[in-house]
């Protein structure tokens, strides 16, 4: 969390701010350990494919592509950050808390997106292999 936020521009003290903050806050929300709490959060919002669009035969196929690990981190983080400008608080940290706690809870738009990017993966698989294939005609 701190390198996405840090990789704006050079910006590291203010990212080192925003995450001691929202563990802080976490802290004060849930009395439990923030760090397991932020982990298990990044994890359950991290998708684990996304959809490349590519060109066939003049056609443009939609197919999934398999996300490394650190790439599933980084779309979660900003899932998380996308879905957390729509909490209630003044500050992103306070923002951000409350998101990480949603998502925990399964109530989040970041789940939301999450289920519906891990779908369209999954009918594109199916797509993808019928285009890919022979046709079923013979």
């Amino acid at each position: 969390l701190l390198h996405f936020l840090a990789s704006n521009h050079g910006k590291r003290a203010r990212a080192e701010s925003i995450v001691s903050r929202t563990l802080l806050y976490n802290h004060a929300l849930t009395r439990a350990p923030p760090l397991s709490i932020l982990c298990h959060a990044l994890i359950t919002a991290s998708p684990a494919v996304k959809c490349i669009s590519q060109k066939r035969l003049g056609k443009n196929v939609i197919r999934p592509a398999v996300l490394t690990e650190k790439q599933r981190i980084r779309v979660g983080i900003s899932a998380l950050l996308a879905a957390s400008k729509n909490k209630s608080g003044k500050r992103m940290e306070e923002r951000l808390a409350r998101e990480i706690i949603a998502v925990v809870n399964r109530d989040s738009k970041a789940i939301a997106d999450k289920e519906l990017a891990n779908k369209q993966a999954m009918v594109n698989k199916v797509c993808a292999t019928l285009t890919s294939g022979d046709s079923l005609t013979h």
